[in-house]
């Protein structure tokens, strides 16, 4: 494992700061988990923009559902 610095304001990190040792949170493991939901977040996103970005062909609805063995 790595270390990383991160600045952030004052206020932010007595938040922070209080809400760990109020809830007995390990501060460095939730900033852990934070980052990877938000790069899970990030990366999601722009694979979903670069498809949009590609020409595609429509699917119609009744292909879709006989295709997944969901017709009625």
């Amino acid at each position: 494992m790595t270390s990383m610095s991160v600045r952030v304001d004052a206020e932010i990190k007595a938040r922070w700061d209080k809400l760990s040792e109020e809830h007995g949170l390990n501060a460095s493991h939730l900033i852990r988990q934070a980052i990877v939901e938000k790069l899970e977040e990030l990366e999601d996103f722009y694979v979903v923009r670069k498809r949009l970005s590609e020409p595609f062909e429509p699917v119609r609805a009744e292909a879709l559902w006989e295709e997944l063995g969901l017709e009625d």
